[in-house]
């Protein structure tokens, strides 16, 4: 039996019928394969362009003409992009992926986000500079006005009228603030702002009771951006350890990018300082 099975084996009839169904199965695995292939892109990618910061429109139109679909997931209030762009995407930018893949998008609303106005009154500054930040307002000019209660908030007002406590107001909005001066005048030097981002300048003078006066960009800030990270390159009034002015005085700030002007208003302002202590 055994024997037979081997002679079997061996035989043309055997052989022949082996090799057509080798060459058939074979034929089968090449055509499947390249079927796949063609069906699934296989080594076949494209980037994914960066849209972070673009209008939805803008960015929707760059998604289809480059073969993508996309999928707007979420609105969203962020104050470092404009309304209405673009602020986060899922695949991130320039990865690589096959052709019609979805892009998800988070998008910046267009519409403002309100909150409730807080009570800031009976408050010192200093306190109220912290629920300021988590409430997301900024402090706007200081005013002070004879008062027993020193750098103690007497008024909250929004747009030169008085705002009470729980009025809806816009996120990020200015909030001008009237404190008390005490019984006699008190006064501060002027500290330097040169090589500081608006922000910085600002927390600055608010800490010695001064306001933030006129904000002057040069032409090398031309977006949201850039006026996040230009620095003061010059101010009025200078820095000074000697001459004081009265509390709630504004200083004006001018900004740009330009590190070469940065660079030389620094080293102007350290020998202004050095010939002041000298003095």
């Amino acid at each position: 039996m055994i024997k037979k099975f081997f002679r079997f084996l061996i035989s043309k009839l055997f052989l022949v019928n082996f090799g057509i169904a080798v060459v058939f199965f074979a034929i089968v695995f090449l055509v499947l394969n390249i079927y796949l292939k063609s069906y699934t892109r296989h080594g076949d990618s494209v980037t994914v362009p960066n849209l972070i910061g673009m209008q939805t429109e803008e960015a929707i139109t760059l998604i289809e003409e480059s073969d993508f679909d996309y999928i707007i997931v979420d609105t969203v209030f962020d104050n470092k992009y404009e309304k209405g762009a673009v602020v986060e995407q899922n695949p991130i930018p320039e990865s690589l992926v096959k052709e019609g893949r979805k892009i998800y998008l988070k998008v910046n609303s267009r519409q403002d986000e309100l909150i409730s106005m807080p009570q800031l009154t009976g408050f010192t500054l200093r306190q109220v500079t912290s629920m300021m930040e988590t409430y997301g307002l900024v402090i706007g000019n200081l005013r002070y006005v004879p008062d027993i209660a020193v750098n103690v908030v007497i008024k909250q007002q929004y747009k030169g009228r008085d705002i009470e406590p729980g009025e809806k107001i816009k996120k990020g909005s200015s909030i001008d603030l009237i404190l008390g001066l005490g019984i006699r005048d008190i006064t501060t030097t002027v500290p330097s702002l040169i090589g500081m981002t608006y922000k910085e300048a600002s927390n600055n003078l608010l800490d010695l009771f001064l306001n933030t006066g006129a904000v002057n960009y040069d032409n090398t800030v031309k977006t949201k951006n850039d006026s996040l990270k230009a620095k003061v390159y010059r101010q009025s009034p200078q820095y000074s350890t000697i001459n004081e002015v009265n509390l709630g005085y504004n200083v004006d700030i001018w900004l740009t990018k330009d590190e070469s002007l940065l660079n030389a208003s620094q080293n102007e302002a350290e020998e202004e300082m050095e010939e002041e202590e000298n003095d």
